[in-house]
């Protein structure tokens, strides 16, 4: 069976602390009702096309453990499912907007939307 790309392997994660701050101190910045997206563009990969890369910061304010959890996987989840759609070569980071109640379609309809607008603020 032929792999997809819509894997969330570790070479698509921000795990590191500096690069999230790098992100949200110099990336661009788009929000809605539901997500705070934070987008900087990247060195183009070499041969292994283009690379998107997420990372997740949930406040603690934002509930308790359950409802944190339920954020980072929603939120993941349509990272995954729509890599196609979001621009190559870019670090986002994600986040929920205070008082937004972690819901699927809202949160996949935004990511993709969020991503173009805060790139576009990052390169202008």
């Amino acid at each position: 069976m032929p792999r997809s790309d819509h894997g969330f392997s570790k070479q698509k994660r921000i795990t590191s602390g500096q690069t999230i701050t790098r992100v949200l101190r110099g990336g661009g910045c788009a929000a809605d009702d539901c997500l705070v997206v934070f987008v900087m563009p990247r060195p183009a990969a070499s041969s292994s096309g283009p690379q998107r890369r997420l990372g997740v910061t949930i406040p603690k304010k934002t509930g308790n453990a359950v409802v944190r959890n339920r954020w980072k996987r929603l939120i993941r989840e349509a990272f995954r499912t729509q890599q196609s759609e979001l621009p190559p070569n870019v670090e986002l980071v994600v986040r929920p907007k205070k008082g937004a109640v972690p819901q699927w379609a809202k949160i996949r309809r935004s990511l993709p939307r969020l991503t173009r607008r805060a790139l576009g603020r990052a390169a202008g």
